[in-house]
């Protein structure tokens, strides 16, 4: 999981308890390695700096980037290294709301098949106008999620982390795709299900 000041815990919350539920090991990356103040307000310590992170040699199977604001680490490209260091060693990258920016400012997603809300739909002129470059190359789908097998990559929407999730745990080969849309299923029910029980 990598963090960073303004990231919205939120966003890979869901996906954080359904891979330690499935037994993964979570561990936790800030710029410099110090702790980090959610934005749920919790205190969480990392495992270490995006430097370490980029070292990382033991089983890293995937890197989880949360949206909010990376302002704070895309203009000097702080998690730039630690990413492509993760992309060439295989593992899966994923995204989702502003984590996309961060992938993208990474150069991570040119050629790949992905999504992002930078829209004209959902982003202000000005946002939609200053993100553009960094999504050069990058062929966009319309869509709440995607997945790039081909480059162990997955883009979500921010309001797609029910099937961001699954897609994770899916893509680390935890779930196979009947258990994740039962996942997705259970989790999106709604009041006005008539198999809910009241």
């Amino acid at each position: 999981m990598l963090l960073y000041p303004g990231c919205i815990f939120f966003e890979i919350a869901l996906a954080a308890e359904l891979l330690a539920s499935l037994g993964s090991v979570l561990r936790y990356y800030t710029p410099d390695g110090k702790p980090h103040l959610a934005s749920m307000g919790a205190c969480i310590l990392p495992q270490g700096s995006y430097a370490d992170l980029a070292r990382d040699t033991g089983g890293l199977a995937a890197v989880l980037v949360p949206g909010g604001d990376p302002g704070s680490i895309i203009p000097q490209r702080l998690a730039t290294p630690c990413l492509r260091s993760a992309a060439e060693r295989g593992v899966l990258l994923a995204g989702i709301c502003a984590g996309n920016l961060v992938l993208a400012s990474a150069g991570l997603l040119r050629g790949r098949r992905g999504t992002h809300n930078y829209t004209r739909e959902h982003a202000s002129p000005e946002a939609v106008a200053f993100t553009a470059p960094f999504w050069e190359g990058l062929v966009f789908e319309r869509a709440d999620l995607v997945t790039d097998e081909g480059a162990r990559l997955t883009t979500a929407q921010p309001w797609a982390y029910v099937s961001y999730a699954a897609a994770v745990a899916r893509g680390l080969g935890l779930l196979n795709e009947a258990e994740a849309q039962a996942f997705r299923a259970g989790h999106q029910k709604s009041y006005a299900d008539p198999d809910i029980d009241r």
